[in-house]
């Protein structure tokens, strides 16, 4: 199994597509907040790339925690968005939403025994 195979990296990358389109728009108004929101939405599907490489559970979980803590910034950083009125509310609630299911992805796939055997 590839980590394209995997649903937690399925939902990030959906999630990743649809921040690249809001930072897009979101660059002229405030290019700080947009480079903050794609960074976090580029290290949350790629850490989970990253795991998949990895020959040890722990690496493994470490890197999907990686991939959680993005999330979490995420979350934060369109909370900001929505407050300063920088993105459209629903596209928030959108966006929050995939988050949400991310998040519930790469939790589920950390506890799930996925991954190399422990060391």
């Amino acid at each position: 199994m590839t980590y394209r195979d995997l649903d937690a990296y399925k939902v990030c990358q959906e999630l990743t597509l649809a921040i690249h389109k809001v930072c897009d728009a979101l660059q002229d108004r405030d290019p700080q907040m947009a480079a903050q929101l794609w960074q976090a939405a580029l290290t949350a599907t790629s850490r989970i790339a990253r795991a998949s490489a990895f020959s040890s559970r722990p690496r493994f979980a470490y890197s999907l925690n990686s991939s959680l803590a993005a999330l979490s910034q995420i979350e934060y950083c369109l909370n900001l968005c929505d407050g300063f009125g920088l993105v459209d509310r629903n596209t928030c609630k959108q966006l929050e939403g995939l988050r949400g299911r991310a998040n519930f992805y790469v939790t589920k796939l950390i506890f799930s025994g996925i991954g190399p055997p422990p060391s």
